[in-house]
């Protein structure tokens, strides 16, 4: 059985984990610490931040790796009691203790915080063991966390590059280890088009799914999905018609060479379509002699084209978007003939861009005549 779970799947987990500690704060009882384990730039942090966003819970990140022992311990100082003149060690209130100041609010007082430790695989002996208090009593010192906080760790895994330090059996034995893998659906539909990625990048990563992310590599570029995204933020920011050579640059500088190489071979492709000829009925194809992967890169480009009109119209049936959807249907039912297996993959950004933008599949459900397409499209999703 599969016990690699994607970044959506473990949302579920995290609810409950956080639940169970606010339960456990109230009866005393104890619950396993979440840590999210998976290699660099998978989106460990992201699914975080967002579930915050979407339940209205607040959020204090720590950067383990930059965390000093005394944000963790606080710093002592003499402390007296008068009646019996006794001296003794008074520890100040942590930094990370600190709710003052949070990356995300909670809508009100009630809602919970999550205190997320992340890069904890960085963190070593000493401030492990001061970890284990913090998991077990979710104290430190005199000092406890509020009763609705709940903690979650994430780090990576000691094959990542990624400066790992073994955790003590003590604090490992604590923790519930969910291990994330990189899934294309979930990414694109979830994250790649509510945050405007490059189609080309989307539907070439559609096609290559094993691209997304790649084994983490020191001082030198690889493929995860924030690479990407930063890939894409770059040569979208050289404008609208960036030059290959500034394209080629900008990806292998943040994905590597073989991804890049990749890339090119189908932006060629996809590049040489001018869509909006093809869609306005200008420009004829000869589809039956057009290789699967040109029908696939003719077929994104148009779907990128499609999705752009329909956004600057918020998705109204204008008699111009009428006769685009049209011809955009002849190109699908040609595509049918030929390549059919491709189609569905094809559709899929219509599909996940309609859904995003309005809840609906009305477009996609208008241009497929066959019912095993549609089913399969939404078999895919």
């Amino acid at each position: 059985m599969e016990t690699n779970l994607n970044l959506n799947q473990i949302t579920s987990f995290v609810n409950r984990s956080v639940m169970l500690q606010l339960e456990a704060n109230g009866n005393g009882h104890l619950t396993s610490i979440p840590w999210l384990s998976g290699s660099p730039g998978i989106g460990k942090s992201e699914v975080i931040r967002q579930i915050c966003k979407d339940r209205g819970w607040g959020l204090k990140v720590v950067y383990m790796a930059t965390v000093m022992l005394e944000q963790i311990t606080g710093l002592p100082k003499i402390g007296r009691e008068e009646d019996i003149k006794t001296e003794f060690i008074l520890w100040s209130r942590p930094e990370i203790f600190n709710f003052s100041h949070l990356e995300v609010v909670p809508k009100s007082d009630q809602h919970p915080i999550i205190l997320f430790l992340d890069d904890a695989h960085l963190c070593n002996r000493q401030i492990q063991a001061y970890m284990f208090q913090l998991l077990t009593y979710r104290s430190i010192h005199d000092h406890r966390l509020p009763e609705n906080v709940a903690i979650i760790l994430a780090g990576n895994r000691g094959n990542d590059k990624a400066g790992f330090q073994e955790i003590l059996a003590p604090v490992a034995n604590r923790i519930f280890f969910i291990e994330l893998c990189a899934d294309i659906d979930q990414w694109v539909e979830d994250y790649a088009i509510k945050n405007g990625i490059r189609t080309d990048i989307i539907t070439f990563l559609q096609n290559y799914p094993e691209l997304l992310i790649g084994k983490p590599v020191e001082s030198g570029a690889w493929p995860s999905p924030r690479s990407w995204n930063y890939a894409s933020v770059t040569i979208d920011s050289f404008g609208d018609s960036p030059a290959d050579q500034a394209i080629f640059t900008i990806l292998t500088g943040h994905v590597g060479t073989e991804a890049t190489t990749r890339f090119i071979e189908y932006y060629q492709l996809y590049a040489k379509w001018n869509a909006a000829e093809i869609l306005n009925g200008h420009n004829s194809i000869r589809f039956k002699s057009l290789s699967k992967v040109q029908c696939y890169a003719l077929l994104s480009s148009c779907v990128t084209y499609l999705l752009k009109k329909l956004r600057e119209n918020s998705f109204n049936m204008t008699k111009f978007m009428e006769e685009l959807t049209t011809n955009f249907g002849f190109i699908v039912a040609e595509m049918i003939r030929y390549h059919k297996e491709i189609v569905p993959l094809g559709l899929k950004l219509l599909l996940l861009g309609e859904k995003a933008e309005t809840g609906k599949t009305t477009i996609i459900e208008r241009l497929t005549s066959e019912r095993q397409i549609v089913q399969e499209l939404f078999d895919i999703v």
